[in-house]
This record gives structure tokens, sequence and C-alpha cells, in this order.
């Protein structure tokens, strides 16, 4: 525990202005059992020119059929500083955390055992959308990882990865990290997860917004073929296919 304690850090992704997620992630990194940043998140309401041009529409395939939204391309903005700033901290690995994540009861013993199992990893997220299921390994693969990047551990070696294959990027992080024929970086899950997002009681989601209902009719419709169209490829790439629209890069060493 004690090696893996000083060979990791973490970092906390919060917006200044928004004073209740500040607070609870001020109060997040005094709970945290290593040493912990809280970093300023790029704001999508004060944009640059030069962070809105890293967004370019229609790089990948599948194409990705929604335009992002200011918020989206802060968050994927911010995400890029947290995993820059764990490659320029030295740590071996780092635990990211969004300033609405909630710690659950077995967050530093699922720390500890991670660093010891014998399974090959590089990114893993902490979080679920469902139930932990009985009789579920430690740690899992998806062949789609889920969306949603409230909580993860990621090696230094794969925030590397991540940072090339996102100088440009066209879709939303939790999206594009999908995508790992394009990044090369395996996605894992924790069996029970570590953390949940518990935005909900600090002002609700700083990403959704309100759509008209023809946009809402459309995005019901458009969706299911767009998540179709990224599982074939997901399959194509386990049983050794390509992405159609360049070569995949070469996997992260386990």
């Amino acid at each position: 525990m004690a090696d893996w304690m000083q060979t990791t850090r973490a970092f906390i992704i919060s917006l200044p202005r928004l004073r209740a997620r500040r607070a609870h992630a001020l109060r997040l990194a005094e709970r945290m059992p290593v040493a912990t940043v809280v970093l300023d998140a790029v704001d999508g309401a004060a944009l640059s020119t030069a962070q809105r041009s890293q967004y370019v529409a229609d790089l990948h395939r599948p194409r990705y059929p929604f335009a992002a939204t200011d918020a989206e391309i802060a968050c994927f903005l911010s995400h890029r500083l947290a995993w820059q700033a764990l490659v320029d901290s030295g740590a071996e690995q780092g635990v990211i955390l969004e300033d609405d994540a909630v710690l659950r009861a077995p967050f530093a013993e699922s720390l500890a055992r991670l660093a010891g199992t014998e399974t090959g990893w590089s990114f893993v997220q902490l979080h679920s959308h469902g139930r932990p299921e009985p009789g579920a390994p430690f740690l899992d693969r998806r062949r789609l990882p889920q969306v949603e990047m409230v909580g993860q551990v990621v090696k230094a070696e794969a925030a590397r990865a991540l940072l090339r294959a996102s100088e440009r990027f066209d879709r939303p992080v939790d999206s594009f990290i999908q995508m790992t024929w394009r990044t090369g970086v395996p996605i894992h899950h924790l069996g029970e997860p570590g953390v949940a997002n518990g935005g909900i009681g600090l002002g609700g989601s700083t990403i959704s917004r309100k759509l008209g209902f023809g946009e809402k009719v459309r995005r019901t419709l458009v969706r299911p073929v767009y998540q179709t169209q990224l599982a074939l490829q997901a399959a194509r790439e386990e049983t050794g296919g390509t992405e159609p629209a360049a070569a995949p890069r070469k996997p992260l060493e386990a």
C-alpha cells in the first residue's frame, strides 16, 4: 500500500466559479489516500479561439452524429489538462476525478488491490451505471467502454497515448475513449465501483443542455445507429479487423 501511495497522484477537475462543486472538490481532496491536486477546469463559457480550434468535426469513423457544445469541448480539454498533469508529475499512475465524484466505501481498498493485481491495465473506470453483478471479477474489460468520466485510474503511459491521440478531437471525451482502436488504450472497469456520480446534489450536470422537440427526436433516432456502428467497429477490432478510415494504433503493452 505504501509503495502504491508513493507512486500515485490524484487530480480533481473543478471549475472555480461553481462554488458548490469547488467546495466539494476541496473536501474530496482531503479524503484522498494519495497526494491530490485540484485542477482548474477549462471553462466552456470562456473558450479561446485556440482552444475551440482543437475540436474538428468528422475526424474519425464511425462519424459522431452530434456537434460538440462548448461545455463538451471544455470538458475534453480539462481531461487533457489532467492527463498532462499526470505526465508532468512523474507519478506512475493517477486517479482522475471530476468534481461531482463521490467516494464509495471500498475506494482506498480498491486502489490498493488494483496496484497488486496481475491483470495488465492502463486505464480503469472507477464508476458504473449499473449495480455490481454477483460474482463479477474485481477487474474486467468491456468490449465497448461505458460513457461518463466521473472517475478513473490512468497509467502515465496511457495518459501520454491519450494526449497524442487527442491533439484534435471530434466528439466528447467519454465517447472518444471508447475508440480504443484509435487511442491504443484498452479500458478496464472495476466489478465493484469505487466512485459514484453525485452531480444531482451539486446543481446537476454542467454538460447537459435543453433541446428542442425536433432535436430530441433526431437524437433518439440517430443515437442507436451510431451506437451500433461503434459496437460493430469494436467487434471488428477484437477479431483483428481495422478501422476503415485509418490503421489502428499499436496497443499499449500490458
